[in-house]
């Protein structure tokens, strides 16, 4: 979601409030443009992230919601080169549609809510989430902090709100 940690994976370096030093990829130019879109379905976190501590994020279109993204116009090969920077765990490529004859692509888990270890994230990766649909939708605090209590109520075994 946020300009930053994008580029981050695309030119090297750490994403602000990350603890792992990316390589980048082989084509550090940033995106051409990139646009808000909303996914039916919805986020969990799971697992134990390297660059934020805490559970990451997974994007399930199975789940009953709807999910704020982003969609950046990037080369096929940036996209590989950062999926390969995240860990093997993201072994799933969804088709997510087609805009203006581009195919939408995004990465997540062959696992499913239901048998993954839920864990909340840690703030730091809340807060860059959190930037990055302020900067694609133009959300605000309280309408963040309202998605994320959605999404993350699972992860502490409560019923999920979204």
């Amino acid at each position: 979601m946020s300009s930053a940690r994008l580029a981050a994976y695309l030119r090297g370096g750490v994403a602000p409030g990350g603890k792992i030093t990316h390589v980048g990829a082989r084509d550090a130019t940033l995106p051409m443009r990139s646009m808000p879109i909303t996914l039916p379905g919805t986020v969990f976190f799971a697992g134990e992230s390297r660059v934020w501590g805490g559970g990451r994020a997974y994007y399930d279109p199975t789940i009953p919601g709807s999910t704020p993204a982003r969609a950046y116009l990037i080369t096929a090969e940036q996209f590989d080169d950062v999926r390969a920077q995240e860990p093997p765990v993201y072994d799933r490529i969804l088709e997510l549609g087609v805009h203006d004859g581009i195919r939408m692509l995004t990465f997540s888990s062959e696992l499913g809510r239901s048998s993954a270890a839920l864990n909340p994230p840690s703030q730091p990766y809340l807060e860059t989430i959190a930037t990055g649909i302020r900067e694609a939708h133009g959300w605000d605090t309280a309408t963040i902090q309202h998605y994320f209590d959605g999404v993350t109520k699972a992860c502490s075994g409560g019923e999920e709100l979204r």
